[in-house]
């Protein structure tokens, strides 16, 4: 049955985008990580040396997972019929997205101070899951190979993530914003880098060199 003309609800049915949807959702539910980081409603990680060594374990299985499923015929295929689907092209013959993730995180919590590095990671999963939704949804003008639609999608999701930075008292609210054009920047731009370790490593720079300066 053909959509209403005009439904703007209709892209959102589309098997693309709940193809990008499913796979964007796994990366926006590990919004739980900064937010550990952050209010640690558990007793395990809290100090800095845990969450690295809590880091560094998930990011040493990731990266072993990943190098075995690559060179193993037989490792890949069974991935593949569990995980295939959520894996972009690139990704069946490299580090996944989430692999890179997990060592962005661990890289900000060593280079950067605790809060700034959660705020990078948040800027990091809202703005590039959203990005990728709406640019897939409602994406039309198109510029390095991304989309202005998606790129706005992404940084209201990122300045969203620094009004609850802001707002909770983590991160002053000029330096929040600061580090979510950042990483909304570095998302837009094509660079030779994945996304996860740029938008993170980038946007906590920005954060920690204006705090410092201040």
């Amino acid at each position: 049955m053909p959509e209403p003309p005009g439904d703007p609800l209709a892209p959102l049915r589309d098997p693309k985008w709940l193809s990008e949807a499913q796979r964007k959702s796994l990366h926006l539910a590990s919004i739980v990580l900064p937010l550990w980081i952050l209010f640690h409603p558990f007793p395990w990680p809290r100090t800095h040396r845990q969450w690295v060594a809590f880091l560094l374990a998930l990011t040493a299985f990731a990266i072993a997972v990943d190098v075995v499923r690559i060179h193993d015929r037989r490792v890949r295929k069974f991935f593949g019929q569990f995980f295939g689907g959520l894996l972009r092209e690139h990704e069946h013959f490299s580090l996944t997205g989430a692999t890179y993730l997990l060592l962005a995180s661990l890289l900000a919590l060593e280079l950067f101070p605790r809060p700034f590095a959660a705020a990078a990671i948040g800027f990091t999963i809202l703005g590039d899951g959203m990005a990728a939704l709406v640019g897939r949804a409602y994406g039309r003008r198109r510029f390095f190979n991304k989309t202005l639609e998606g790129a706005l999608g992404g940084l209201m999701a990122c300045l969203a993530w620094a009004a609850l930075l802001a707002a909770t008292g983590f991160v002053p609210w000029n330096i929040a914003v600061c580090g979510a054009l950042a990483a909304s920047l570095v998302e837009i731009l094509p660079i030779p880098l994945d996304d996860n370790l740029g938008m993170t490593l980038v946007s906590g720079y920005v954060m920690r060199l204006l705090w410092t300066a201040s």
